[in-house]
């Protein structure tokens, strides 16, 4: 597609997505001036240029000529005046209002009256950002994704004084650079941020309050939803300090609970404990191996049965071990464990509650499906506080060594994956009425830039709506938490399932 921009400028080029930008301008085929107040992190971000195109000739996407013409494109300055005759300033610097609209004033009294300006910011506003810069109709959000060099995606978005011109120019400049672009409205967080770092924090959240560990809910998202990254993962890469300076700009502006910083990541950042950069985050490395023997066991079935419809093979009458089916409980003490399947009740409303002293041979158990969809490969086991270890390991053998990956958890609402994901689907479908972005291209924004195998509207539809207000409804009178009150969709759906 053809533009009209010929010469780009990127701001922040000596930080990580400053440099991954420039790397995508400079591969388009544009003259890219890399700036930075830093020389010596644009010698290192040269440095790693150099490698990223070298590995990229190596497996075949591109050209040796190819190459050398990207490196020749990157011209690196630390002079703001060389940025005089772009036709286009993308600034990836820090999440500073102030700075921001500093850069652009002074931008605008250096580069001609044609030059648009492009915010890479991933929470602040566009308009706010263009405010009296001496352009405003000449700036646009676009918002790459990181890292910016490998994914395709970006959100564009226009402030209020943001021109047609503007915006359809910067969008076929995005469209002849190789990327592939979608449009959301000038919200915090646009699309992406805005469903992830609630997301993210809630994760946090829930390791603060014990449900499991990091890696268990790591295995519990990649298993039961199919992502190609567990959000602990995730949070060691982007850095726990990341993650409070997203929270910080972003909680102000939408005063959402579920977007302010939790306490756990502030002490962890205190700690000197930020993720990979600094060798320890969430992730503690400790693995479990799969069981390889299980004990024998017997199903008693009491109602159909969401985690196995079509039944569990491997039954014996008498085994060490007694599944039951589609609920229903009796305690048998003579037992290893006894596994009582949930739906989205808690186990303590089979076995009864003692103030936190509660714990036997009984273990909570569900194998997480999205409404009608085929169940997936995960077992979400559930423990009290006192469970006994004999009986979490003999839950754990008897699922894995049939094929399943296992987690546990406490006993609270919405076990894991239910508990993280819920807000998340609400959020979407909020989000859909407010006219933030269309369905279509808030799951095309999730799939692309985040690696989801769909999007949170396809897979909350695909599940059913009405099912979604029955788990939501359930978590929410369980916790009083806002997150988990249907949103509008759903509460529709329930009525006319209803009034069938």
């Amino acid at each position: 597609m053809s533009t009209q921009i010929k010469k780009v400028a990127v701001c922040g080029a000596g930080g990580t997505m400053g440099a991954g930008i420039a790397l995508v301008a400079a591969r388009g085929g544009y003259q890219t001036l890399c700036f930075d107040l830093s020389a010596d992190a644009l010698a290192r971000q040269r440095k790693a240029a150099q490698k990223f195109f070298d590995r990229s000739v190596e497996k075949g996407r591109m050209t040796p000529e190819a190459r050398d013409a990207a490196i020749a494109n990157l011209v690196d300055t630390t002079d703001l005046n060389d940025l005089a005759d772009c036709d286009m300033v993308i600034e990836a610097i820090f999440e500073n209002l102030d700075v921001k609209k500093d850069l652009f004033a002074k931008l605008n009294g250096i580069c001609k009256d044609e030059t648009i300006f492009a915010s890479n910011t991933s929470t602040l506003s566009i308009t706010q950002i263009a405010g009296g810069c001496g352009r405003e109709d000449r700036v646009v959000g676009m918002h790459f994704c990181l890292p910016a060099q490998v994914m395709k995606l970006i959100e564009m978005s226009r402030g209020i004084n943001t021109s047609d011109e503007t915006f359809n120019t910067a969008w076929a400049w995005t469209e002849a650079a190789g990327q592939i672009s979608v449009e959301t409205q000038d919200k915090p967080g646009f699309i992406l941020n805005a469903l992830l770092v609630p997301f993210n924090n809630d994760v946090i959240r829930a390791i603060e309050a014990g449900l499991a560990t990091p890696e268990d809910i790591d295995t519990a998202i990649k298993s039961g939803l199919g992502y190609k990254m567990g959000p602990c993962t995730l949070l060691d890469l982007i850095g726990l300090d990341t993650q409070v300076l997203l929270g910080e700009a972003f909680f102000p502006i939408t005063l959402d609970p579920r977007a302010a910083v939790p306490p756990l990541c502030r002490r962890m950042v205190a700690a000197g404990k930020l993720g990979n950069k600094s060798g320890q985050g969430l992730l503690t490395g400790l693995t479990r191996e799969k069981a390889t023997e299980a004990p024998s066991f017997s199903i008693v079935s009491a109602g159909n049965s969401r985690s196995f419809p079509d039944g569990f093979d491997g039954a014996v009458a008498g085994g060490d071990v007694t599944i039951h089916l589609g609920g229903g409980y009796v305690a048998d003490a003579s037992k290893t464990a006894v596994l009582v399947e949930l739906d989205t009740e808690c186990l303590g409303v089979h076995t009864g509650e003692d103030m936190g002293d509660e714990g036997s041979n009984a273990v909570g158990f569900a194998r997480y499906r999205n409404g009608d969809d085929a169940p997936s490969n995960l077992i979400e086991l559930v423990r009290q506080p006192n469970t006994t270890e004999d009986a979490i390991n003999a839950a754990r053998a008897v699922f894995e060594v049939a094929g399943f990956d296992t987690v546990v958890c406490k006993d609270l609402a919405g076990r894991i994956v239910d508990r993280l994901v819920r807000p998340k689907y609400n959020d979407a479908l909020r989000f859909l009425d407010e006219g933030l972005a269309t369905a279509a291209d808030m799951d095309k924004t999730c799939c692309m830039g985040l690696g989801y195998p769909d999007g949170p509207i396809a897979r909350v539809t695909r599940g059913g709506l009405a099912r979604h207000y029955d788990v939501s409804k359930a978590i929410q009178d369980m916790t009083g938490l806002a997150g988990f009150n249907p949103a509008r969709r759903a509460v529709v759906a329930k009525a006319r399932q209803g009034a069938s």
